[in-house]
C-alpha cells in the first residue's frame, strides 16, 4: 500500500505557510481525508467510565505559563484551537473539560501540526478506526527556554477517535495491555515522521503521562547515536516481534539484529539511518501494524 506522501500545506482560512521541510508530494487521500470531526451534544465515555459532553462551552485561557510575555520582540506566534479542524482541549487539573484554548505555536510549526494530523487520520483510518474527534494537549509554546519557548513544540496528552477507541500517553498507555501499546506506538510512529525529536513514556520518567515532539534537529532519520529513537526501535521490537530486548537507549548487537529484522517484515527499502524515505515508510507500516494490533 502506497505510504502517505509529503506536500506543502497551504490550506484555505489560515495563515500558515509552507515548512520548507515538506516536499511536493502528497497522497490525495492523505490530503483531502477527514477533517476534525464536527462537534456534537452527545456524551461520550472514557475508559474510566466517567461522561463528559462533546459540546464547545466558550473560550478559557490556558495557564499563564502558555501565555506570551507581552513583548514586541517575541517572535510571531499562530493561534489556533483546532488543528486541520480537530479540536485541541487541555486536561490538565480538570480531565473531560471540552473548552477550547487559544494555543500558540509559530506558523511553521503548525503547517507540520497539519501534515501530522494529516498523517494519523490516514494510518489510523487504515487500521479500522473512525476519524479523530479531538486531542489533548499539555501545552505546545510556553514561557521557558528550549522548544517549547520557541513555539516549537508539542505535548500529546491523548488521542480520541470517533467510535471511542483513544490512544491516551496521560494514562500511561506505554505500560498498559499489549494492545494499547501498541497503539501507542503508532501514535509515536506517526510524531517521527514528522517531528525529530519525539520523548515518550519510554524515554524516561517526565514522559510517562505525554509525547512531546518538537522541531528541533530535522530532517527525520533513524539516528543510532539517539536515546529517543533507540528506545523507541526497541520497544517497537518488543512489542510487535517479542524481542525481549532491553529498552535501555543503547543501540547494541541486539538492537541492530531486531532491528534489521524488522526492516526485512515490514519490507523496506533503502537505509532509514541515512534515508528520509525510508524512515518515514517504516514508521507508517509500524503505525499501520499498531492500529491493526498485528504482530510483524
Amino acid at each position: 500500500m502506497q505510504e502517505p506522501q509529503d506536500r506543502p500545506v497551504g490550506h484555505p482560512g489560515t495563515d500558515a505557510r509552507p515548512d520548507k521541510d515538506v516536499t511536493s508530494r502528497i497522497d490525495r487521500r492523505l490530503f483531502l481525508g477527514g477533517v476534525g470531526a464536527a462537534t456534537t451534544a452527545a456524551m461520550l465515555a472514557n475508559t474510566s467510565g466517567t461522561a463528559y459532553a462533546a459540546e464547545e462551552p466558550a473560550f478559557a485561557p490556558l495557564p499563564a505559563e502558555m501565555q506570551p510575555p507581552a513583548s514586541a520582540s517575541l517572535m510571531a506566534l499562530k493561534t489556533f484551537s483546532r488543528i486541520d479542524g480537530t479540536p485541541v482541549y487541555y486536561w490538565r487539573g480538570n480531565r473531560g473539560n471540552t473548552t477550547l484554548r487559544d494555543w500558540r505555536c509559530t506558523p511553521a510549526f503548525y503547517d507540520r501540526l497539519v501534515v501530522w494530523i494529516r498523517d494519523l487520520r490516514r494510518l489510523s483510518e487504515d487500521g479500522g478506526f473512525g476519524n479523530v474527534k479531538f486531542l489533548v494537549s499539555a501545552g505546545f509554546y510556553v514561557n521557558r527556554s528550549g522548544q517549547h519557548g520557541n513555539g516549537t513544540a508539542m505535548d500529546l496528552d491523548l488521542v480520541r477517535w470517533g467510535g471511542g477507541r483513544q490512544s491516551s500517553p496521560l494514562d500511561g498507555h506505554h505500560a498498559g495491555d499489549r494492545t494499547r501499546r501498541r497503539r501507542y506506538l503508532a501514535v509515536d510512529a506517526t510524531c517521527r515522521r514528522r517531528f525529530r525529536y519525539v520523548l515518550d513514556g519510554w524515554y524516561n520518567a517526565a514522559h510517562r503521562d505525554h509525547i512531546h515532539a518538537d522541531f528541533g534537529g530535522l530532517p527525520t532519520k533513524c539516528s543510532k547515536g539517539s536515546s529517543s529513537d533507540t528506545k523507541f526501535v526497541q520497544a517497537m521490537s518488543n512489542n510487535f516481534m517479542g524481542a525481549g530486548i532491553a529498552v535501555d537507549g543503547v543501540w547494541g548487537p541486539q538492537t541492530e539484529k531486531w532491528f534489521n529484522r524488522a526492516r526485512n517484515r515490514l519490507s523496506i527499502e533503502g537505509n532509514p539511518h541515512a534515508s528520509i524515505d525510508s524512515w518515514r515508510t517504516m514508521l507508517a507500516r509500524v503505525a499501520r501494524h499498531g492500529f491493526r494490533n498485528e504482530a510483524f
